[in-house]
C-alpha cells in the first residue's frame, strides 16, 4: 500500500538557516509559496495561519524526498517544555538519512557547525550517529553494511 516516504514538514522561526543547513545534506529549494489563511491553513486546522511554506528536495536516480519548512508570521513564542533533541519524550522522536560513508559525512558536517549528539554506534549491521538539526530536531546518519 505505501510506495515510500514523501516528506517531513518542519516549523521554523527562521527559514534561512535551516535551508543552509538541509543545503549541507543536499537538499535544493524547489518551491516557495505563501500562505495567508485559504484552503491550506484550513487542511491544517489553522484557518488564520500565515506562513512561508518552502519545500526542499533530495533526489536520486530513484527516489525523491522532500523537506517542507513552515516559517510561521509571526512566529510562535517558545515554549518551556522539553528541548527537542531529548530522545526520550513521546512523539516524534528523529528523522534518519542513509549515506555511504558516514564518516566523510560525519566530517562535513561538523566542519559546517553542525552538533553532533552522539559517537558513531554499530547496530544491526549499520554505523548509525545523532546530530542536532535545525530548530533542535534530532537526525541521525545511518550507513548500512549491505
Amino acid at each position: 500500500m505505501i510506495l515510500s516516504p514523501d516528506h517531513v514538514t518542519i516549523a521554523v522561526a527562521d527559514a534561512g538557516p535551516a535551508i543552509a543547513f538541509f543545503a549541507l545534506l543536499g537538499f535544493k529549494k524547489t518551491h516557495v509559496a505563501t500562505i495567508d489563511g485559504g484552503v491550506p491553513a484550513e487542511y491544517m486546522g489553522m484557518p488564520a495561519m500565515k506562513a512561508q511554506h518552502i519545500t526542499l528536495a533530495l533526489d536520486s536516480a530513484d527516489s525523491h524526498f522532500e523537506i517542507q519548512l513552515l516559517a510561521f508570521d509571526p512566529p510562535p513564542g517558545t515554549d518551556p517544555g522539553v528541548h527537542p533533541t531529548n530522545l526520550r519524550k513521546l512523539g516524534f522522536n528523529h528523522l534518519a538519512f542513509r549515506v555511504d560513508d558516514i564518516e566523510a559525512a560525519t566530517a562535513h558536517l561538523v566542519a559546517n557547525g553542525v552538533t553532533m549528539l552522539s559517537d558513531e554506534m554499530d547496530y544491526i549491521s549499520r554505523k548509525l550517529r545523532l546530530f542536532e538539526g535545525p530548530e533542535g530536531i534530532t537526525f541521525e546518519l545511518v550507513q548500512r553494511d549491505d
